[in-house]
């Protein structure tokens, strides 16, 4: 299932419990987005958004994980909170994606009981509650 909800845990007060999973089609490191793919062989749907700032990921570097850090084809959960705002006049989604989990890594099935949801906080570290 791509769409789904979060398990127990804390999340930012205006979190809707909306997560989505599929696999990572592509990355830009300018934008900081990151566009999911979900198929199942009878539908295919995709999902693009921002993540708020770089996650708490360790990386080779020592540096936070930014959007490009993750490779394409990673199977990825992602938790986001969707806003729209007008562009031209149009109305526009706009998903932020505040933490991720990796359900794979670089081809590898990571077992559910090593899974852990990693959050890319913007500015200050985002307050969180208990959901």
């Amino acid at each position: 299932m791509q769409r789904g909800t979060a398990p127990d845990g804390y999340y930012p007060p205006s979190y809707g419990n909306g997560t989505y999973k599929g696999k990572v089609a592509s990355v830009d490191d300018g934008t900081q987005s990151v566009s999911l793919v979900y198929d199942n062989g009878h539908k295919t749907e995709n999902f693009t958004g921002q993540l708020q700032g770089p996650c708490d990921v360790p990386t080779k570097n020592e540096q936070p994980m930014r959007a490009a850090d993750i490779p394409v084809g990673t199977d990825l959960t992602v938790y986001y909170m969707s806003s729209t705002r007008k562009v031209g006049g149009k109305k526009q989604a706009q998903n932020s994606i505040f933490a991720v989990t990796f359900n794979s890594f670089l081809g590898r099935a990571i077992p559910d009981k090593d899974k852990k949801i990693y959050y890319c906080p913007q500015g200050q570290y985002l307050q969180f509650r208990a959901h």
